[in-house]
């Protein structure tokens, strides 16, 4: 492992690919415990939708369409014109971030994350949105202000110390990183893609024992956890 994104890259594609009418359910790095997270947000985002004027959620029909025909930048026209009907709305901005990203323009789907963070600060999954794709960009001292933001808001939330670890990580800091591993193990949802991520850096830095003992941990959790039973396949062999 020349460094430690393999742990982020999953974050940011996914995180990149929600949308306003609905969620792309293609989690596939990530375990049965974040998955029922992000349905349960994309649930209320869903309910925060059926609230929309009728002239928002016609657009927002046209925007589907779009998004499943892969058009990115007429999603992004279209979005435009919601905003403009929903100015304040911190949704639609995650939204525009979310297909600047589709179409490289990372910069200005920074500045609606953080506009989106303002709208609705107690919202974590815009925190994780931006902060992965500043971990994308290799702006890692910005991401860590961010996730110290979000741990203050999500003080017992086990993701809140993941994504700092995961920075850190990507610093070559192992041993904070480590120590915020344990923090997040500690936290709650317990999770298999915790002791997994924590098992590659272990693994990194050649404790190939601890790096099996924390993927058997995941298998525990989630013994169907194909991440965790394939990387034992390999550290074995």
């Amino acid at each position: 492992m020349k460094n430690f994104k393999g742990g982020v890259i999953f974050i940011f594609f996914i995180f990149s690919s929600l949308n306003i009418y609905s969620q792309i359910t293609d989690f596939n790095d990530f375990d049965d415990v974040f998955k029922k997270e992000l349905i349960a947000n994309n649930n209320a985002l869903k309910e925060r939708i059926s609230n929309f004027p009728q002239v928002a959620k016609d657009i927002n029909s046209q925007i589907s369409s779009q998004v499943r025909q892969k058009n990115y930048s007429e999603a992004l026209f279209l979005a435009n014109k919601l905003d403009s009907i929903l100015p304040n709305n911190a949704d639609v901005k995650d939204f525009k971030a979310k297909m600047c990203i589709r179409i490289d323009d990372y910069e200005n789907a920074l500045n609606l994350f953080s506009e989106a963070i303002k709208l609705s600060p107690q919202n974590k999954w815009f925190y994780v949105s931006k902060s992965g794709l500043l971990i994308e960009m290799e702006k890692y001292d910005e991401a860590l202000f961010l996730v110290e933001e979000l741990i203050k808001i999500e003080e017992n939330w086990s993701f809140s110390y993941y994504m700092k670890a995961i920075v850190l990580a990507n610093q070559n800091i192992e041993n904070e990183s480590l120590i915020e591993f344990e923090k997040a193990i500690n936290a709650e949802p317990k999770s298999a893609m915790i002791y997994f991520n924590r098992g590659d850096l272990y693994l990194k830095l050649g404790k190939k024992e601890l790096a099996i003992e924390d993927y058997n941990r995941a298998l525990k959790i989630q013994p169907n956890y194909f991440l965790a039973s394939d990387r034992l396949i390999t550290v074995k062999e």
